[in-house]
């Protein structure tokens, strides 16, 4: 028996696109819906019933949702019931999930209106990164952005059973671009291999960092100017009125205490129109009395003499001046804990200086100034009485 021919017939391709988008914006209708009732089962906790710590973990049994997924599904869930026109729309299936997920993290009474205006017309990229910078330029929630970023560094690595092995690196975007720069540099200086991959010259770039660096080779001192990182921020932002920035605040702010800012300014469609010259916060003459009096890293118990930033006490940005009084020396981990991993500086009554965990605890220290003192440590005496230092370099 012949085989029968089957003949494909293919609508007008605008048709196909046509009940496209209606299919997807059924999609956005049901996940509204979704959203609705999780919300109410949420608030009505119907997960505690079955034992669950809370909706996303429910989520994760009932409906195969992972925990971070669902904690965000919540998140969402939550914050529609303050934002009326935006979830009215998405009723409507006039915006998508993932526009509304990232509308939602920035979106208040005041903004909401503008944000659904640019959500309606910008692709779903362009509405995350912008409310990316919105966030980044948020105190309070940069804050917690910067510190979520900087809790959740890792470096994992495994071997095969061939010899070979993978490493992952997870790092804030800011060190991952101080990263890549140095493998840049280092590959750039290694022999050339027409037959070497661009992957294979990065790896082999990571080796080759990896020798310098063991057989003492590497370079000390501040990083030069020849490789720079690039952040755009609002000056508004700095202040704390608002505006965009690449990265959360405190890594901006962490980023200016001992580097170099160049000013840019530009028009309302962001084009720029004057470049200034740069400008370095801490001058070579300030630098060497700053380091000369601190000689180290001043941060409880840590003696690094090496990879030192000069930190600014009140924050140029905040009104604080670039003078020897509102600068301290810090190895550059303690730097990022101050600014991106919670810890504090704060001021004694008496005038001198102490650290504060994330908690709000002052960070013990023994051999208290005076008397007074006793509850609250002061960084400067204290760190000199443990290294022995002359009373002439100890700070008032």
């Amino acid at each position: 028996m012949p085989a029968t021919s089957t003949v494909l017939v293919f609508r007008p391709i605008d048709d196909v696109e046509a009940h496209l988008l209606d299919s997807w914006r059924t999609v956005s209708q049901a996940t509204h819906r979704f959203l609705q009732l999780l919300r109410e089962f949420d608030l009505r906790q119907g997960w505690r019933s079955y034992g669950n710590v809370d909706c996303a973990d429910w989520l994760n049994w009932k409906c195969g949702i992972s925990r971070v997924t669902a904690q965000e599904k919540v998140r969402v869930a939550k914050a529609l019931w303050t934002l009326p026109s935006i979830d009215a729309a998405f009723e409507r299936g006039e915006l998508s999930y993932s526009k509304v997920r990232a509308i939602s993290r920035v979106a208040t009474e005041k903004n909401e209106r503008e944000l659904l205006t640019f959500g309606l017309s910008a692709s779903a990229s362009r509405v995350e990164a912008y409310c990316r910078r919105l966030r980044n330029a948020d105190g309070p929630a940069s804050s917690d952005e910067a510190r979520r970023l900087h809790e959740s560094r890792a470096l994992s690595r495994s071997f095969r059973e061939d010899g070979s092995g993978l490493m992952t690196v997870e790092l804030p975007r800011v060190d991952l671009e101080l990263v890549l720069q140095a493998l840049e540099y280092v590959g750039s200086t290694l022999p050339q291999d027409p037959s070497r991959s661009l992957f294979a010259k990065a790896a082999d770039a990571l080796v080759q960092m990896a020798r310098d660096t063991l057989a003492g080779r590497n370079g000390e001192g501040t990083s030069s100017d020849n490789y720079q990182v690039i952040v755009h921020v609002d000056a508004n932002a700095l202040s704390g009125a608002g505006g965009e920035a690449d990265l959360p605040l405190p890594t901006v702010k962490r980023l200016c205490c001992d580097g170099v800012v160049t000013p840019l300014i530009e028009d309302e469609e962001r084009r720029p129109l004057h470049v200034g010259r740069k400008q370095r916060l801490v001058t070579g003459a300030l630098k060497k009395a700053l380091f000369a009096r601190d000689r180290c890293c001043t941060f409880p118990g840590c003696h690094h003499t090496r990879f030192l930033d000069s930190h600014h006490i009140q924050h140029w940005a905040d009104g604080g001046e670039t003078t020897l009084d509102n600068l301290l020396v810090l190895c550059t981990t303690h730097h990022t804990l101050v600014h991106e991993g919670g810890f504090s500086i704060q001021q004694h009554r008496s005038g001198r200086y102490f650290f504060v965990r994330p908690d709000g605890r002052p960070v013990v220290l023994p051999m208290p100034s005076s008397a007074e003192d006793r509850d609250t440590p002061d960084v400067a005496t204290s760190l000199a009485a443990i290294r022995g230092d002359p009373p002439s370099v100890r700070r008032s």
